[in-house]
């Protein structure tokens, strides 16, 4: 068992961020669990595309507002505090912010913790 409070990794290697995005990875691989858990948050009127060659990621919201659409066949959904979603392998798709969005994401498997989205 352990505890880990998401202050405790601010300004350490498990703190990532890049254009538009920071990620606060609390469970890694090294944790020795079979996925990994983030706190993520996506700034205001931003758009990503993400596709994962080799992880699954499910998500969930608790702040802001946005979409989420799947590429493949166009459909678009809100992204509201209380909403998941969840993409396979090889799932493209576009999440698009109107305010700042704070997300859980869980990765199947785990990430090693420097990766950027794809």
């Amino acid at each position: 068992m352990f505890v880990r409070n998401v202050t405790d990794i601010l300004g350490t290697e498990r703190d990532v961020s890049g254009k538009g995005w920071k990620s606060r990875r609390l469970i890694l691989a090294r944790d020795g669990l079979k996925y990994s858990v983030h706190e993520t948050i996506l700034e205001a009127k931003t758009t990503f595309r993400f596709t994962y060659a080799a992880h699954r990621e499910t998500v969930y919201c608790i702040e802001g507002k946005g979409s989420v659409q799947n590429v493949s066949t166009g459909e678009t959904w809100p992204l509201r505090p209380g909403c998941i979603y969840s993409v396979g392998i090889g799932d493209d798709h576009v999440v698009e912010t109107q305010t700042e969005i704070k997300l859980i994401c869980i990765f199947d498997p785990p990430l090693e913790g420097q990766e950027e989205a794809d």
